[in-house]
């Protein structure tokens, strides 16, 4: 953290204008004072007093650290205008069978699997699922949460649970319980990929204790990391439960045109090249990418051509 010098107070060149400005910034923001602080590099007792015009400090370095906090939030402002925003979700026919398989796992209190290749739209599915539903949590995994307790730790976080001081498995499990039962509801846990196979039997001891519906997501050695690579014995205990298995290989033709009409490119070619794309690892997610910088570089999605298509992709590294 960057100090400012107590040593020589000096008076502010600032007639309140620049203190009005950073609180104008602050309240637009909803950013704190501690949080402003930190982003500028002061304490937050020291930002409050130059706010107050009551600092004894060095008023004119102050002043001056403001002024670059205010000049490069405003750049970054600037660049972040000119990017597009992603159109919201849409619903092509991988998408639709995601979520009817959500909503079959849901209505039933069954445990399914959806896994697949990267960017085919799972992710996306599940949070439009949870957000237009109720009683649905989505718990994402990392590679810490290759053991009981992180994962669950990451459940009752998505749960809902605010007291995170539960430092075993069997009280996080408890208060999981507590918080899920009777709720006919949905636990749906991406990157599932990064569990092993004791966290996948304790999460559907959490379905055989409350009845709500799982749904595992992940790329596919998900059902390998259920069965520990094999299905013999307890390894095949949750796997020989799974009443729905949807794998997806890549995404369709639907898919992708479904994202390019979400866009509003309308061009034939650029049609055709966005689903070339789509058959390169990532998927629908790069073509989102591609499709985002091919904006900026028209000037407008009504502009759109072939050109800025393919320069999007090589700026994104494609063809190396």
């Amino acid at each position: 953290m960057n100090h400012i010098s107590t040593q020589s107070p000096l008076e502010s060149i600032d007639d309140g204008g620049l203190r009005q400005r950073a609180r104008s910034v602050m309240e637009a923001e909803r950013l704190s004072q501690a949080a402003a602080a930190k982003e500028i590099g002061v304490s937050g007792g020291a930002l409050n007093q130059w706010l107050q015009g009551k600092y004894k400090g060095d008023n004119e370095g102050f002043d001056r650290a403001i002024e670059q906090w205010l000049s490069a939030r405003s750049r970054r402002q600037e660049a972040a205008s000119r990017i597009p925003s992603s159109p919201p979700f849409f619903t092509g026919p991988t998408a639709r069978d995601i979520l009817v398989t959500l909503a079959i796992a849901h209505a039933d209190g069954d445990i399914v699997t959806i896994t697949g290749v990267p960017g085919v739209g799972k992710t996306e599915s599940a949070k439009h699922y949870r957000d237009s539903n109720r009683s649905v949590w989505l718990a994402t995994m990392a590679p810490h949460c290759s053991s009981v307790v992180p994962a669950l730790q990451e459940i009752a976080e998505a749960v809902g649970i605010k007291d995170m001081s539960y430092t075993g498995a069997r009280p996080l499990y408890r208060a999981i319980l507590r918080k899920t039962a009777e709720t006919g509801g949905l636990l749906i846990v991406d990157e599932a990929q990064h569990l092993n196979v004791k966290c996948f039997d304790e999460i559907r001891s959490i379905h055989d204790a409350t009845g709500i519906g799982i749904a595992f997501l992940g790329n596919e050695t998900v059902a390998g990391r259920m069965t520990g690579g094999g299905r013999a014995g307890e390894h095949a205990q949750v796997y020989s439960r799974v009443g729905g298995r949807r794998y997806i290989p890549r995404p369709t033709i639907g898919d992708v045109r479904a994202q390019i009409e979400a866009w509003g490119v309308l061009n034939p070619d650029c049609i055709t090249y966005a689903e070339e794309v789509a058959a390169k690892p990532g998927a629908l997610r790069l073509v989102n990418k591609v499709l985002r910088r091919a904006v900026m570089h028209a000037g407008g999605v009504e502009r759109i051509e072939l050109q800025h298509l393919q320069a999007a992709w090589a700026n994104l590294g494609g063809g190396q």
